[in-house]
């Protein structure tokens, strides 16, 4: 397997243990407001887009190029894109947790940055895999 394909697994892997975490504490503390608050979207993101896309991510760069009989177009932008993809969704949990427990500009402004790092690595996914897919693959003579 790819460097990408083992680092977004092990990611994968320790967001769900993360997810699963915030969710057991919002549980036991379900009575207080300020923590759900500050945690359900952190829950969510680190279970979506950690847990979920992270895997997906690690699956689609392993099989994709398989399955097109290629090899993936930019190994190099995979890497990128992996630590884009965690800088952004550390950013979002983090910050979505401290923007709702210490009401601050800043932070806000910081959390907007972390979406659009997470977007901009769902952008190099995309086109990492369509130009993957769209290789020739020259047949056997």
């Amino acid at each position: 397997m790819s460097k990408a394909t083992v680092l977004f697994i092990k990611a994968s892997i320790i967001y769900f243990l993360v997810a699963a975490i915030l969710g057991v504490i919002m549980g036991i503390w379900h009575w207080n407001g300020l923590v759900i608050d500050a945690l359900l979207l952190a829950h969510v993101h680190f279970g979506l887009l950690g847990w979920m896309s992270m895997m997906i991510y690690g699956v689609g760069y392993h099989i994709l190029p398989r399955f097109n009989g290629t090899t993936l177009y930019s190994p190099k932008m995979a890497d990128v894109q992996f630590w884009l993809a965690n800088i952004g969704l550390i950013g979002m949990g983090v910050l979505w947790a401290l923007s709702k427990i210490v009401k601050n500009d800043f932070f806000q402004l910081l959390l907007i940055i972390s979406y659009i790092i997470e977007g901009i690595s769902v952008l190099l996914f995309v086109y990492n895999m369509l130009r993957t897919m769209n290789q020739k693959v020259e047949s056997p003579k």
